[in-house]
């Protein structure tokens, strides 16, 4: 799911896809459903769930489809593990991502691309895929388009190149199932989340990644 959405979004075959948006929405209050998500996340250490992503390239006029799983642990650390079409994984500590990509044949290396988080755009997804709805350092207009549908504009510059968000809760169990990135280039992600679990504890060593000897390392 990351490679292009990492460099260019988030995703190998997509993973917007985040450092850019933390704090409290300009606006007075929540919607009530979003508040009542917001509280339900912060009970938790965080959230792990299976995905769909798809992702509809506007310069080519084409998609791509990714499936995997993720965890997101409270504030700023992530796992993303891409199964499918191709398999990857991008880990974040909060301090560093690392996106790797394993070798594609028997005697090949793998290699992992090491980066500041300071230099990846995702936490406005991030944090949106974990029920934070908190925004202190931009301007972040929501409009209800249901009941259970929400648009939200950050203001320009803040939060990469994402233009806008769209967020579909399921009311009966208060869970965010799907959110849709729509980003500057034209481009636009979709994140279905399915499995969605709640979790209690999340341990700090899944969001490290330690290569191993057949590696090749690249930092940025």
């Amino acid at each position: 799911m990351f490679q292009e959405w990492f460099q260019s979004s988030f995703s190998k075959s997509a993973l917007i896809l985040l450092y850019a948006l933390t704090g409290t929405l300009a606006q007075a209050a929540l919607p009530p459903l979003l508040e009542q998500v917001q509280k339900e996340y912060q009970k938790s250490a965080g959230i792990e769930a299976e995905f769909d992503q798809l992702t509809l390239i506007r310069s080519t006029k084409s998609t791509k489809k990714a499936q995997g799983k993720i965890w997101i642990k409270h504030p700023n650390k992530l796992r993303w593990e891409t199964i499918s079409p191709d398999q990857n994984i991008l880990v974040s500590d909060g301090k560093y991502f690392w996106f790797y990509t394993p070798p594609f044949e028997k005697g090949d290396r793998g290699q992992v691309i090491i980066k500041k988080s300071a230099q990846i755009q995702t936490q406005f997804l991030n944090a949106l895929l974990s029920g934070s709805f908190d925004f202190s350092k931009t301007k972040t207009q929501i409009e209800a388009k249901s009941p259970n549908v929400f648009l939200l504009k950050p203001q320009a510059n803040t939060a990469g190149d994402v233009k806008t968000a769209e967020v579909t809760v399921n009311e009966a169990t208060k869970k965010i199932e799907k959110v849709t990135l729509v980003h500057f280039s034209g481009n636009e992600t979709t994140i279905q989340l399915k499995q969605i679990k709640l979790v209690p504890k999340l341990e700090d060593k899944l969001f490290q990644f330690v290569p191993d000897h057949n590696t090749e390392q690249i930092k940025e």
